[in-house]
């Protein structure tokens, strides 16, 4: 089933909101930067991962050198990450109609809240998207985007990309694009004011009155 994003929401601090409204200023951060990040609702310590292997009541041999020692393990994960820069991802909150697959009516989780005091809705998301893509090409950046997928990664074994994240993270609805760059600094730029578009609303306001359920968007 096709997934149709209805709008897309941009969470941050009052300045930041602003300068995307009137000037369309795109912040993009690096991966590493998301991995290493310690703050609870950004940082994802498997963010480049790439393969995710569980193990349970198992054997871990350490192979040292003339004494091995072998460790018996109720629970082991093994994974595999990207070790080198991979690009740089503009990230959002994604209304779609994904959301009311099994519930009447979607709001916005409060845990919303702390990514910034302020927050932007883009309506027209299709545009929004070309003048990004439009930009990246011209600077010669690949890119892709889609919206992330959840896993509880103690279950099973795990193949993933750029859009899979843990299931912690799920309350975020998050879209994303990536820019697969060169160099390992943020990347800035801007797309032109959005103001035709797009309408900034403080982030407790929004949460406390935006529902969405078919074919009505209530705010």
């Amino acid at each position: 089933m096709t997934t149709t994003i209805k709008y897309l929401i941009k969470f941050g601090d009052e300045a930041n909101i602003i300068k995307l409204f009137e000037k369309g200023e795109i912040y993009m951060n690096t991966i590493k930067s998301f991995k290493q990040s310690d703050r609870k609702e950004i940082g994802d310590k498997y963010e480049g991962t790439v393969d995710i292997k569980n193990f349970h009541n198992g054997e871990l041999t350490l192979y040292l050198p003339d004494n091995p020692i072998t460790l018996k393990t109720s629970k082991l994960q093994l994974s595999e990450s990207y070790k080198n820069h991979i690009g740089n991802i503009f990230c959002s909150y994604a209304l779609s109609d994904k959301l009311l697959y099994r519930k009447p009516v979607h709001k916005i989780d409060s845990r919303m809240q702390t990514f910034g005091s302020h927050c932007i809705i883009i309506k027209d998301v299709s545009k929004f998207l070309n003048a990004i893509f439009s930009e990246l090409k011209n600077r010669n950046i690949d890119y892709s985007h889609n919206i992330v997928k959840y896993h509880n990664y103690n279950k099973n074994d795990h193949q993933l990309t750029l859009f899979d994240k843990p299931h912690n993270y799920a309350y975020q609805k998050e879209h994303r694009i990536i820019a697969y760059t060169d160099l390992d600094e943020p990347l800035k730029f801007e797309i032109g004011s959005i103001k035709e578009y797009a309408e900034i609303y403080e982030t407790n306001v929004l949460i406390k009155n935006l529902i969405l359920a078919p074919k009505n968007y209530i705010t």
